[in-house]
């Protein structure tokens, strides 16, 4: 049987400890490496940087209104935690009136109760 990873090149670089060949990577992309890169490693390396500065210079001018708007949010949650509670307390007063009422005239609101059925009754036909 062949094997198929052997080079028919006779400079090309074998791994120690391995019975075949492997070609050595180039490492003149790697850092601190003798050898200058290539101009288009240098041109990404600038790409990049510049990506890196534009997104640091928009973070930089979204924190202010980001932190803005989670104020706003946290004044606004307040606002409802406070009308949540006071629509709260009214149900419950008009509950206890109701009760306080039907249990001082049962009839009257018997009667009461009946009426409004019968209105809401021919409503919905």
């Amino acid at each position: 049987m062949t094997d198929t990873t052997r080079s028919s090149d006779p400079s090309t670089p074998t791994w120690q400890g391995m019975d075949h060949h492997v070609r050595v990577p180039d490492t003149s992309m790697l850092p601190d490496t003798q050898t200058s890169p290539p101009a288009t490693v240098a041109l990404m390396k600038r790409a990049v940087q510049g990506a890196h500065t534009t997104i640091d210079r928009l973070a930089d001018s979204a924190a202010p209104r980001v932190r803005h708007i989670g104020e706003v949010v946290a004044c606004v949650d307040d606002a409802l935690q406070v009308q949540n509670q006071r629509m709260r307390n009214a149900g419950d007063e008009w509950t206890d009136d109701l009760r306080d009422t039907v249990r001082r005239r049962p009839l009257t609101s018997v009667v009461v109760a009946f009426a409004l059925g019968a209105v809401l009754a021919r409503i919905a036909r």
